[in-house]
């Protein structure tokens, strides 16, 4: 007589599954821990109070948004687009900073803006100086 279906061992196939399966949805948990403590954010959502962009870290202590006649006057350096942010926001918001054109690469602004709007930009300051 054969052993009852559920007194059997798992077939080794299926062991190598539940390890993959477990291995992913740690990768996946890692990924997404990594995600939020880089960004301030978890992946799909848009900018808070803090963004993070050349490695650092800028925040917004309640400033209103400007709009792009306001952005452009505020600095004698040509305020540029540089990316999106964050990196997997849906669909994501446009990230301009104003940085000096003989810069080194790798250099920083003092100030970001995302655009939050049709000719809305939500300034974002440098934490921890320059």
């Amino acid at each position: 007589m054969s052993e009852p279906e559920a007194s059997r061992p798992p077939s080794r196939r299926a062991e190598v599954v539940y390890h993959l399966i477990f291995l992913f949805v740690l990768a996946v948990g890692g990924f997404v821990f990594w995600y939020r403590a880089t960004y301030n954010i978890f992946p799909g959502q848009d900018a808070t109070l803090r963004v993070h962009w050349c490695e650092r870290d800028y925040e917004n202590d309640g400033y209103a948004p400007q709009t792009w006649r306001q952005v452009t006057a505020a600095t004698p350096y040509p305020v540029r687009d540089v990316g999106r942010y964050p990196p997997l926001g849906v669909p994501g918001q446009e990230l301009f900073a104003a940085i000096y054109p003989g810069a080194q690469p790798g250099s920083c602004a003092v100030v970001v803006y995302v655009r939050t709007g049709p000719d809305r930009y939500q300034p974002y300051a440098l934490l921890g100086g320059p």
